[in-house]
C-alpha cells in the first residue's frame, strides 16, 4: 500500500473553503470539474478505503449471497478515480462508480485501465469479477441512476466523500 497522505493542510481546507464558499447548488458540479482539471484532489489517497479492504476480505459473512443468477451490485457515488468501485468488482460485484466530474471520470478510466487485476483489485478466489460502469451526473438528482443495468436497487452504496449542495 501506498503511502498516506496526511489530512488536508489548512491551505487545501481554505482553497477548498473559497472554491465552494458562496456558490449556488447549481454551479457546484462545475466547481468540482475545476478542481478536477486542475488536478487539486487533496482527497484522493491513490488507495482504496484501507477500512473497506479489510470489510471485503474479512467479514464476507456480512453479506447476503444474492439471488440465484445475479451478481451483487454496488454504487459509490463520488467515486472520484474509482479505487472502491474496483474494489468492488474485484470481489465480484458489479459495481457502478458516480462522479459528478467528467474530469474525475476521466481518471477513473485511466486508474482501471493500469490497475484493473493487479494488488488490491486481484479477482477474489472463488468469484466471478464483477463489470464496471462509470456514470456521470448528480446523486442527489432523480434521473441520474435511470440507466443502470436491472434497474437502480443496489445490495450496498458505498460512499464516505459526497455532501450533499449547502444551500
Amino acid at each position: 500500500m501506498s503511502e498516506q497522505p496526511e489530512l488536508l493542510s489548512n491551505d487545501a481546507r481554505s482553497r477548498l473553503f473559497a472554491q465552494f464558499n458562496q456558490v449556488e447548488d447549481a454551479q457546484h458540479v462545475q466547481k468540482w470539474d475545476e478542481l478536477w482539471k486542475q488536478d487539486f484532489v487533496p482527497w484522493d489517497r491513490g488507495v482504496p478505503n484501507p477500512a473497506l479492504v479489510d470489510l471485503l476480505n474479512e467479514r464476507q459473512d456480512l453479506f447476503e449471497a444474492p439471488p440465484q443468477g445475479r451478481k451483487r451490485k454496488a454504487l459509490v457515488p463520488g467515486c472520484g478515480r474509482g479505487y472502491d468501485v474496483l474494489l468492488f468488482a474485484a470481489h465480484g460485484y458489479d459495481a457502478y462508480g458516480l462522479e459528478f466530474s467528467g474530469k474525475a471520470l476521466e481518471y477513473a478510466r485511466k486508474v482501471e485501465k493500469e490497475m484493473n487485476g493487479k494488488g488490491d483489485y486481484e479477482t477474489k478466489a472463488g468469484v466471478e469479477r464483477g463489470t464496471i460502469t462509470w456514470l456521470e451526473g448528480d446523486f442527489f438528482k432523480d434521473d441520474v441512476l435511470k440507466n443502470v443495468e436491472g434497474g437502480a436497487t443496489f445490495d450496498i452504496v458505498y460512499d464516505y466523500t459526497v455532501c450533499p449542495p449547502t444551500h
